[in-house]
């Protein structure tokens, strides 16, 4: 990443031995089982704005204290990558409709998880965005019945004796996380976002 693009556009790359970075649109194992982050350029290195990269690092003795790390399975995306994303997946409400919709095109939203000191996750309701390769291929041929009803586990107010131990690490993440000011979105577990959103900080436009 030029250096220039970073400090114009106040982002700053993920590091530190208590962030994994595991960003799963460089990979195919997702969603619309494609890298997007490769096929547009772009990629599989974290990059977040300034303003979360404090925070995060923030994070980083509790993490220590709790013998955890967090993997970062999503971070700023490229407005271009996003669009890809949208031609892959024509399915309402699965990405936000434009990439000025979605707060990760603004590096002010990431995707995450816990893990052990080994970087083995822990459990929760559903992985991260929801992913299996079972519920990405339904989605493929247009079958989005049974991916729909998974992600009622990934809100963050469900609720299922069943998943105790899921939800306690739910819980925990959410926690970790707010204790440095990120806030949750109600759909989604692994999201955090910076407080003000589109109000305060551009979209960044990468190519």
């Amino acid at each position: 990443m030029d250096r220039l693009f970073l400090l114009k556009n106040n982002l700053t790359e993920i590091t530190g031995n208590r962030f994994i970075i595991d960003m799963m649109y460089a990979t195919p194992d997702n969603i619309v089982m494609h890298p997007v982050y490769w096929e547009v350029g772009f990629g599989d290195r974290a990059f977040i704005h300034v303003d979360a990269a404090v925070r995060l690092q923030e994070l980083s003795g509790e993490l220590a204290k709790l013998n955890l790390k967090l993997r970062i399975r999503d971070a700023y995306r490229p407005p271009v990558a996003h669009q890809r994303i949208l031609q892959l997946i024509n399915v309402d409400g699965l990405f936000a409709s434009r990439p000025e919709n979605s707060l990760h095109c603004y590096g002010t939203a990431l995707d995450c998880c816990l893990t052990d000191e080994k970087g083995r996750n822990l459990k929760f309701p559903t992985e991260v965005d929801g992913y299996e390769k079972k519920y990405a291929k339904q989605i493929a041929k247009g079958d989005t019945e049974a991916f729909y009803k998974h992600l009622e586990k990934a809100r963050q107010d469900f609720w299922d004796t069943r998943y105790a131990e899921e939800i306690n690490n739910r819980e925990l993440l959410k926690k970790i996380m707010t204790s440095v000011g990120f806030e949750t979105i109600s759909s989604e577990w692994w999201h955090f976002q910076l407080p003000g959103g589109k109000e305060d900080y551009p979209m960044i436009e990468w190519k």
